[in-house]
This record gives C-alpha cells, structure tokens and sequence, in this order.
C-alpha cells in the first residue's frame, strides 16, 4: 500500500466560527505538557470546552510540528475497528490497496514531526489507548493531544481536567463592570450580544445573568446554547425554565452535530457509555445537594443492587468519567455533581421509581448526622465543622420533609438538634421560615409541633426577638408537659426564664431556670441542667450577684468539662470574666474572656463569638484603650451580621455606654474608622486580634497538671505535636484533619490539664515522655 497526502496543506483544522473566549491559564499549560510529554488527554465532561480548547491549542502550535497538525473527530466512529480509517481520512491519505491497516499508519507517521488530536474518546476509550500507544512506540516525533470525558490510562499519559468557565465565588457581590471579567459571563454576553446586539450587562439584569451563569454551571456549550435562547425569552424566564428542565435549551444550534444541540443530549451522549451500575449510582448520586464523601455516597445509595464497596467503586469510576467531580483539597475527599448534570440524573431516578426511596435515606443520613449534637460532647467542633459541609444537604433533606407531610416529624427531629448550630452560626432568617413552614404541616397537639416551636423560640431568641420567643416558648412547655417530653419542657423552661428576663421578671425567669434545673436532674437530662446553669449564671448577673455568678459558673463549668462540651462554656467564660470585671479584676477577667472567646472560636460560632468580642470590647474602653474598642464593637458587628443576629437586648446599654465612650476618647470620625476596620476583618482575623495583648497565663482552675491526668490517644499526640513547637495549622497538616478540629483537641487539653497556654502542654507533655509521644510520619 502507498499512502499520499490529498494535497490540502500541512494542517485540517477547522477554523473557528464565534471568537475564544478566555482560557489563557489553561492555554499555558497544555503547550507546557505538550512540550514535556508525547501524549496530552483533555478530560472533563459534555460541553465544557475541550474540542474548542484543543483546536486553539493547535492553532497556536502549528510552527512547532513541520509536518501539520491533524484533527481527528472520533465521534461519528462507533465501531473500533474504523478507526484507523479516521486517522487516514483526516490526514487526506488516499487508499491505494485493499484495506486500512495500523501498520500502515505507522510506517506512513514515523518519521512525520506531527500533532494528531484525538477528539471524543471516550466511546473508544480501549482502542483509542492501542492506537495511542502503538503509534507513539513506533513514531518518535508524534504527538498526540486527545479529548475524552475520562483519560485513556496509558503509560506517559498526561492528564488535564478541563474546568467550566470562571464564576466569581459564591454570595460574592458584584457590579456589572467587574462581573463581566468572569469568563463564563463574558462568553454568555457576548454570544447574546451576537443575537441581540443591544444585549449587555448592568445593575438591572446584572443579578439574573449570574444566576444563569451558576445554573448552567459555567459551562460554555449550556451558556451558548442559552444565548440562542435569549432572543425569545428574556433571563427570567429562562432561569425559570431551566429549574424545570434542561429541555428548555433544545433547538439553540441547529448547525452542531446531534448530540450537541441541546445539553440533555450532550449529558445524554455521557449517561449512554456507562453500564447499568454507573448509571444507576449517577442517578442515586443526584439527591445530593453541594458536596458529599465517600462514607455518604455509600449510606445513602447502598442497598441489595449495589454494595457499599461497590458504590465506593463505581464513584472512582464516575470520576474518571468526568461525571463527578472530586476535590481533594479536603480530608476527606469531598465530591460533587455539576448541577446540570445532578438534574440530569435526577430525571433517571425519577424514571427508576428509586427518587422518594433514595431522598427519604438521604434525609436519614442527614438525621443521623445531626443527632451527635445531641450528646453535647467533645465532638462538638467537629460535628459543627462537618454541618457546615454538609449543609447544603442539610437544607435538601429539609426541603424533602416539607414535600412530604408524612416526613415532617423527622424534619422536626432534625431541626431540634440543630437549634444551637443556627443560632452560633446562622442563617438565622433561613432557619426559621423553614422551621415555621414545617411547623404549619404538623398537628397542633403532636411531639413534632413542640418540637418546632422550640426551636422557632431559639431562632427568635437569636434574632433578638424576644416577644416571640415568650409566645413560642411557652407554647412548647405547654405542650410538652401535656406530652410527657421532659426534654423539650427543660428547653422551653430555658428559652422562656431568658425571654422573661429580658423583659424585666427577674423572680419568674430564676424560678423557670432552676424548675429546668430540676427537671434535667430528675429525669438525667445533663445538656438541660447544663443550660439552666447557664441561665441562672446570666440571671445572677443582671441582678448584681457576682458572688452567686461565680459559684454557678465554676459548678457549671465543671458540669462542662464533664461532657466534654465548649458550646455553654463559651458562655459560661464570659459571665464569669464579667464578674470578674465587676469585681474589680480586670486582668482576670480579660483572660477568662479569651478563653470564652477560644471555646467560640473553635466552634465558629459567630453569635457567641460576638458577645464575647463585645465583652473584651467593653474592657478596652475602661482601659482608654478606645481604638481597640471601636475596633472590636466593629469585630462584633461583622459577626452578627454573618449569623443574621443582633446586639442582645440585656448587652444593650453596654453596648452603646462603650461605644459613646470611645467615640468620645477619640472623636466619632476616628471611632467609625476603627468600627469599619473591624466590620472588614475575616473571623480569622476577628479572633486574632481578639486575642492579642494577652497578659500573662494565670490558671483559671486549680486542677493540679499530675501524670494521672487522662488524655485521649489523639490529645497526647497532639500534646507532643505542640511541645515540638508546630502550629494549629502544622499539626493539622501532619495528623490530616481540619486547622478547627487541631483547636478544638488543644482546647480539651487545656481544660483537662488546667492550663490556658501552649507553653504548659509543651512543658507538661516533655514531662511526661515517652508516654507521651508524637505521632510517626
């Protein structure tokens, strides 16, 4: 056989019809990879640019390869055994013998300087492995750059996720200028310009566009397919439309190949190669929302059909097949579905009959998870830390019972155990309509309603809401006691003597903390009598027994240590620095602030965090120190304003006394200066600059720092981490687990060994070796 070249120049690229749009990051490095390896696979799903991005690849290194660069599309090749054929036709290599053979194309290409691109492998991914393979043992100046929805798997194989468009981040506000910086709205306006010249983006329409960008994703084929659509419909309606279905993109390109027309065809084309399994975990995969882990994926869509080692299994596979995406920034690794595609997959599990059974487990896995905080144990922080991953999951499986009335008492389990998670970190406003929405579903005289309203009165409480709180309150504790529920009763009593308090009936609100007290106790109910303590600590207070705030608060205290819990002991911490204050001990007081502040800090609690920063605030100005003051009333704003909470009604008149005398020390233009210096910090930088000018670690408790003390595996590890003098962040790094959950551990161990400094873990745990030993690696 003789192969000749048809004549038509040294490349067969396409030429591009609508101009590129961004990309330059990943235009650097695939010529960087193509210049250190032979083989260049651009992975990614359905319609996020990798032909495209390819074909501009090639444009740009067309001088380098002498002998062309040739595009070969295998997407019309169904059979393998075609697709030597391919490679010849788009070389423009004529037949002159009976058959195409492999080995033909490899005497033809071996001594060729050229750049083959392999476009669409994923249907052949085997045989596109072969050909790959062969061809570049036999051809030593061939290069080869493929696309495929997963990599080939070949040795030298260099791989690249080609990722959607840029969108700026989530909750990001944004003017229309700086907006259409972000490749994904810069591509979307300016194919809608093309079909609506007048089309552009500012403050009016500015809101929908990002919305449309989000929804699709940043993907470039969803984008300019709904351009097309914006000649007949305007943004609204089509947000509106694509939350229904995906179908509503059909008919936007009529001249691209059939699988490209609309996306559902284009993620239709994905969901065709997979096996049964495969597919049927994609769909299962859609329930959730946000991301999720392996342990997850494995409760929620194991069963009899596909084991939960198998779900393990078919994730990596879905992974590699560029449906799931996985981030490995997190430990563990955290994967998620593009939205278009969950919607996807959430059709399909419509159609299995599977999408009630499989959300109804999601909500259990959900339920499950919640319930730890219910313990009120050393798992605090972290279970706040792993909620908030979860909580766009948390927000479906809500959404799930409110769909479903006969679910909403599991909503209502859900939601009691969240009470103290909305109210440290918010949103607060979100977390109350839900509650109120679910509370309309239930029976007025049923557990689930009681429930409800008590978390409704917590919410309120938050929000500063106080009549309300009363109302709700006092609705649950008549409820309850009618039921015989002695924990939500405790609960109601607590929400209903602050409400009380704050309105003045100091005798009432005493005589319903200590009735919770009571009640915790007979019925051993310790995260009741814990609170109740609590409350009766800030009832002391604001009648000017310091002397009973600080008996309370150091019982309490222990009750705290004794559970394992910071949550109260934040508070617990700063009722104790108040009185300490009052008492005339302000270096004390500071120091039992910041470790309040510490035990907040540790849980990300940013309403707790804020009374505390208030507190440290209110010392400053009674030092003089009133940039630091203006300052850290600014910290406090900033934190309420992430929770959606306000100043607390019995904190008022500190509040604005502070704030009057600083402004005054300093002149109110240096004060709202230093107030927005605050309100700018990051909660990072709000606590480390809470926590700065600390004097000189005194312990707060007398617990004497013996060998017998009982420290967790994991403490004493950590212990001989600080003593070699790594950081949070360090140890983090080194024992894999988060910079807050490195915290939390280090706090535990000061409050077991009664310290309140590194220093003393270093020197306690140097002590104490080699029983105390650092953790190999």
């Amino acid at each position: 056989m003789r192969a000749q070249a048809s004549g038509r120049g040294l490349h067969n690229v396409p030429a591009e019809l609508t101009s590129f749009v961004g990309r330059r990051h990943e235009l650097v490095e695939i010529k960087q990879r193509l210049g250190a390896s032979r083989l260049v696979t651009l992975t990614g799903p359905g319609g996020v640019g990798k032909t495209r991005l390819a074909l501009r690849v090639a444009a740009e290194v067309a001088r380098a390869f002498p002998d062309g660069v040739w595009f070969v599309p295998l997407a019309p090749i169904d059979d393998p055994q075609l697709m030597t054929q391919a490679v010849f036709h788009s070389l423009g290599l004529q037949d002159r013998s009976v058959g195409w053979s492999l080995s033909a194309l490899t005497d033809y290409l071996a001594d060729k300087h050229q750049l083959l691109i392999l476009d669409n492998c994923e249907h052949l991914v085997d045989s596109c492995a072969v050909l790959a393979t062969t061809l570049l043992k036999s051809c030593p100046e061939l290069r080869l750059l493929a696309t495929s929805r997963q990599p080939l798997g070949t040795a030298g194989e260099a791989r690249l996720r080609v990722p959607s468009l840029s969108l700026p981040d989530d909750g990001a506000l944004l003017p229309a200028e700086r907006l259409v910086t972000f490749e994904a709205v810069a591509l979307l306006v300016e194919r809608a310009a093309a079909v609506m010249p007048d089309f552009r983006v500012d403050q009016t329409n500015a809101t929908d566009v990002l919305k449309l960008c989000r929804r699709l994703d940043g993907i470039p084929l969803a984008l300019e397919l709904a351009a097309g659509r914006l000649e007949g419909l305007s943004l609204t309606r089509l947000n509106q439309g694509l939350d229904a279905e995906l179908a509503i993109l059909a008919g936007a390109n009529r001249g691209a190949e059939a699988r490209q027309r609309t996306l559902e065809a284009t993620i239709g084309w994905s969901y065709g190669l997979l096996d049964e399994d495969e597919r049927r975990l994609w769909a299962r995969l859609s329930v959730f929302a946000g991301s999720f882990d392996e342990e997850a994926a494995a409760q929620v869509c194991s069963d009899s059909a596909l084991s939960a080692d198998r779900v393990i299994e078919l994730l990596a596979a879905l992974v590699e097949k560029s449906i799931v995406k996985r981030d490995v920034n997190l430990q563990p690794a955290r994967y998620e579905l593009l939205e278009t595609l969950r919607q996807y997959g959430r059709v399909r599990l419509r159609e299995l009959g599977e999408e009630i059974l499989i959300q109804a487990r999601h909500r259990d896995w959900i339920r499950t998870l919640t319930a730890g905080l219910a313990a009120w144990d050393s798992r605090q922080a972290d279970l706040f830390s792993r909620i908030y991953l979860e909580r766009d999951n948390v927000w479906a499986a809500l959404e799930f019972c409110l769909r479903h009335p006969g679910e909403v008492s599991k909503g209502a389990e859900i939601c009691q155990d969240l009470w103290f998670y909305w109210v440290s970190r918010g949103p607060c406003g979100d977390a109350r309509r839900v509650v109120m929405s679910l509370l309309a579903l239930t029976s007025g005289d049923s557990l689930p309603h009681a429930r409800l309203l008590l978390v409704a009165a917590s919410v309120a409480a938050a929000q500063n809401d106080l009549a309300d709180c009363r109302t709700l309150s006092e609705r649950s504790l008549r409820l309850a006691q009618d039921l015989g529920n002695s924990e939500v009763a405790g609960w109601s009593l607590i929400w209903q003597g602050l409400a009380r308090l704050v309105q003045g009936e100091t005798t009432v609100a005493m005589e319903l903390a200590e009735s919770a007290i009571s009640l915790g106790r007979e019925m051993q109910i310790q995260p009741v009598v814990l609170n109740a303590m609590g409350g009766v600590c800030n009832i002391r207070f604001a009648t000017g027994d310091l002397d009973a705030v600080v008996k309370i608060g150091e019982e309490a205290l222990a009750l705290s240590l004794e559970l394992g819990e910071i949550w109260q002991r934040g508070y617990l911490l700063n009722f104790l620095s108040q009185a300490s204050w009052q008492q005339g001990d302000l270096g004390r007081a500071e120091e039992q602030a910041r470790e309040g502040l510490a035990c907040k800090h540790a849980l990300d609690d940013r309403h707790g965090l804020s009374i505390v920063v208030e507190t440290l605030a209110w010392m400053a100005a009674e030092r003089a120190e009133y940039q630091r003051a203006a300052t850290l009333q600014g910290c406090a704003e900033r934190l309420r304003e992430t929770a959606g909470t306000a100043v607390m009604e019995q904190f008022r008149a500190q509040h604005e006394h502070a704030a009057s005398v600083a402004s005054e020390g300093m002149g109110a233009a240096a004060f709202m200066a230093a107030v927005e210096r605050g309100t700018a910090m990051t909660i990072d930088e709000i606590a480390a600059y809470a926590l700065e000018q600390k004097p000189p670690a005194k312990p707060l408790r007398g617990l004497a720092a013996e060998s017998g003390i009982s420290l967790t595996r994991r403490e004493q590890e950590i212990a001989a981490l600080v003593a070699q003098g790594l950081s949070n962040k360090q140890i983090a790094a080194k024992l894999v687990v988060s910079e807050r959950t490195a915290e939390s551990h280090i706090l535990n161990i000061l409050n077991k060994l009664g310290f309140n400094s590194r220093s003393q873990i270093a020197a306690w745990a140097a002590a104490h070796q080699p029983s105390v030993a650092a953790p190999r690696g």
